[in-house]
Parts: C-alpha cells; sequence; structure tokens
C-alpha cells in the first residue's frame, strides 16, 4: 500500500501571504501549555494543514522561526493543485476519518497520558532519561513491550511526544516506553546510537520492576526516531558478557519493529543514488556525523566507516526481526524533487528496505498513501500496529 499527498483548498484560503503571520499567531495561541509544540488534538486549524506542516510526521509541530516560511511553502503547494478535485477529496476523507476514528479510536488515546514512572535514569547524560508507561496485565504476569523514539532531525524533539500514541498499545496488554537520548549539538554519531542501544539493555536489566516479558521486546520511531530503532534492530547483539557494568551484559535483540516515515540509510552517498533531489544534502545529516557540504569529498575513511556503521540497511540480514513502515507521502518520485524535506522521508527508503527483506525472507510491510482510502488507513495506523505486535508477540 502507498500514501497519497493531497494539498488543501481550506489552508490555502486561511494563510494567504498577507494573512501569514495572523495565522501563526492563532498556532501561538493554540499553545496552551507554552511547550512550543502543537499536537493534533491542540491545533486548531485544518487536520491535513497540520499534517503538511508535520514535516517528519510524528504528530508534533514544533514552533519556530520557520514556521512562517513553512506555511508560504504550503501555500506555494497548493497552488498548484485542482482546487474542486481537492474539496471533493478533502470532504470525503473528512468524512470518512471521521466514522472511522469513531469506531476504532480507544477512549483517551490522543489525550496525552502520564507516565506511571517518569524520567528515570538510565544513563549520566541529562537526556539519558526514559517513561514508563504500564500496562494492566492478568495476575500481574510479565508482559511484551513497546519502546518508541522520538525524531526531529537528530537535533530537537523529546519523549513525551510518544505520549500520545502509549494508550493503544497499554490498552492492549503492551507496556510501553518513550526515551531522550543526546542530540548532535551534544555530540555527534554514534553517540546517540549508543545511547538507545544503552536504555534497551537498561530496560531488561530493570525488566523484574515493571514486570516486562525481556522475549518480547519491540522498538519503533519516527524519522530520526525510526533510523535508530532500525540501526538497533538490525546490528548485532552488543550484549558484553563480561562487561564491568551488569547493564551491558543485557542483549540488545528485538522482537519487532514499528516505523514512521523512516531513513533506511544515513549514508549520503546512498542518499544521492536512491532518492531523487537535494535531500542527500540535509543538515540533519551535516550536523549528526560532523561535516559541511562543502568538505563532504574530504571525509577520510574513519567518518566514513561511522557513516556505513551508523546506516541501518548496512547491518540488515536474514535473522533481523519483523518490521512494518508507515509513510504518509506517495511513492511517487516526484515528490522527493519537490522538496527535500518530502525526500528525506520518502517511501523508496522503505522499498528499498522491503526489497531486502524480501530476499531474505524477513516480514516487512511499507504502507504508503496515494488515495484517499489509504490517507483514512494511515490516520488510523495505530490499530493496524497493535495487531502487527500483537501477532508477533503471540498474544492471541
Amino acid at each position: 500500500m502507498t500514501v497519497i499527498l493531497g494539498v488543501l483548498l481550506l489552508p490555502v484560503i486561511l494563510i494567504a501571504q498577507s494573512d501569514t503571520d495572523r495565522f501563526v499567531m492563532r498556532m501561538k495561541q493554540d499553545d496552551k501549555n507554552g511547550d512550543g509544540k502543537l499536537t493534533l488534538a491542540e491545533f486548531t486549524g485544518p487536520k491535513r494543514l497540520f499534517e503538511k506542516l508535520d514535516d517528519d510526521g510524528d504528530g508534533v509541530l514544533l514552533l519556530s522561526e520557520n514556521t512562517a516560511q513553512k506555511l508560504r511553502e504550503v501555500r506555494a503547494r497548493a497552488g498548484t493543485r485542482s482546487a474542486p478535485e481537492l474539496e471533493n477529496a478533502e470532504r470525503r476523507i473528512q468524512m470518512e476519518t471521521t466514522r472511522s476514528r469513531a469506531a476504532g479510536m480507544r477512549g483517551g488515546a490522543r489525550q496525552r497520558p502520564q507516565p506511571d514512572h517518569q524520567n528515570v535514569r538510565y544513563g549520566e547524560h541529562e537526556r539519558h532519561v526514559l517513561d514508563v508507561y504500564l500496562a494492566e496485565t492478568e495476575n500481574n504476569k510479565p508482559a511484551p513491550c513497546m519502546i518508541w523514539i522520538h525524531g526531529g532531525g537528530f537535533r530537537r524533539g523529546d519523549k513525551s511526544e510518544g505520549s500520545m500514541f502509549s494508550s493503544f498499545f497499554t490498552q492492549n496488554g503492551i507496556h510501553y516506553v518513550t526515551l531522550n537520548y543526546r542530540f548532535s549539538q551534544h555530540e555527534i554519531a554514534p553517540a546517540c546510537f549508543h545511547d538507545c542501544a544503552r536504555a534497551l539493555q537498561f530496560l531488561r536489566r530493570n525488566a523484574e520492576t515493571w514486570n516486562i516479558d525481556t522475549k518480547r521486546i519491540a522498538i519503533g520511531g519516527g524519522s530520526a526516531g525510526a533510523g535508530l530503532a532500525q540501526w538497533l534492530a538490525y546490528s548485532p547483539d552488543r550484549a558484553n558478557p563480561t562487561a564491568q557494568d551488569p547493564v551491558m551484559r543485557e542483549s540488545t535483540r528485538v522482537s519487532a519493529l514499528i516505523l514512521l516515515n523512516a531513513q533506511t540509510s544515513y549514508d549520503f552517498r546512498w542518499i544521492k543514488q536512491h532518492i531523487p533531489g537535494d535531500a542527500w544534502m540535509g543538515e540533519g545529516l551535516q550536523q549528526l556525523f560532523g561535516y559541511t557540504i562543502e568538505d563532504v569529498d574530504e571525509l577520510n575513511d574513519k567518518q566514513l566507516r561511522t557513516i556505513e556503521e551508523c546506516s541501518p540497511l548496512t547491518h540488515f540480514s536474514g535473522d533481523d526481526p519483523p518490521t512494518l513502515l508507515f509513510y504518509r507521502r506517495s511513492r511517487d518520485p516526484q515528490i522527493a524533487v519537490q522538496n527535500p524535506m518530502d525526500g528525506i522521508h520518502h517511501p523508496l527508503f522503505g522499498l528499498e528496505l522491503e526489497e531486502r527483506a524480501d530476499k531474505w525472507g524477513v516480514p516487512c510491510e511499507v504502507f504508503t498513501v496515494e488515495t484517499p482510502k489509504d490517507r483514512i488507513f494511515y490516520n488510523n495506523r495505530w490499530d493496524y500496529a497493535v495487531e502487527f505486535l500483537e501477532k508477533h508477540f503471540q498474544m492471541k
């Protein structure tokens, strides 16, 4: 399956160039708690405008100096589409999505539940913290666990963003954990990759504390978080039986992966070859690995090995876990040409992974948006994600 990204008629009216500043002010007013972020539940504008502004598809808008420019870009892209066609598609999507969510959303799933254990430290850095959302289990038996890693280009974001999805898992007998990691401004790669590995090992070491079944742990994330999750899942087990630190003796293997708008490689050379447009030039990649586009041809062997090592596809093999990928964009390569941000989140990343997985016989599903019906499925993706885990956790 794949994803259609129509553009909106209504937002075009709302954010006409002269009204941009006024709409930005409205968004700031929507930010009632003053955290500089908006969820769909907080956003009072059209839902599809939210989706167009949500670059990494993680369900959170970050209010910044670039917000007004993003609004102008959305308006510019919308102006290239047929208004009547968009209006009809929007009406169908809204009606069907409303019916679907009314039937399928579990109570409170779009709210922000509070974790049962907050800011649990798994390391020494200030961002080495995680939150635990506990599921109710029969007879207090160990239950499977889903770990979620936030996105943000390795430069921003917070574990609290994952709280929006927690109820889907906890209300179905699956513990849920969100974590922070060091940003590239704190330390370049592979620091954040190693942070996520330690967080997983820490959870395993303390599994009894939260009744976690160590043999049934899944991991996932959006955008940058999806890349971190893949790297962890596809890399060789990092357990060191002789380590002095008992946390480091724990396994980093997982049972399944759930990914949103994922990159499957961070190697600019691979991206340049496989993804049309300028996605390979992204500032996030440059900062992650400590280079600039101007000096990219002068990277030494050590730097290039680090880039290869941190690219999930480098490690993919036949013993890797089942993977489920959702993309909110179409498979159309032209989308990547038109906008580098769409390029760095393009389904071509996932389709390349799917091709390799098929050769290895590893289950891999890639969903994209090509039609209004696909959009409805994407908007209700967490129901399917839970079914995916229940299957691979053998819960039913």
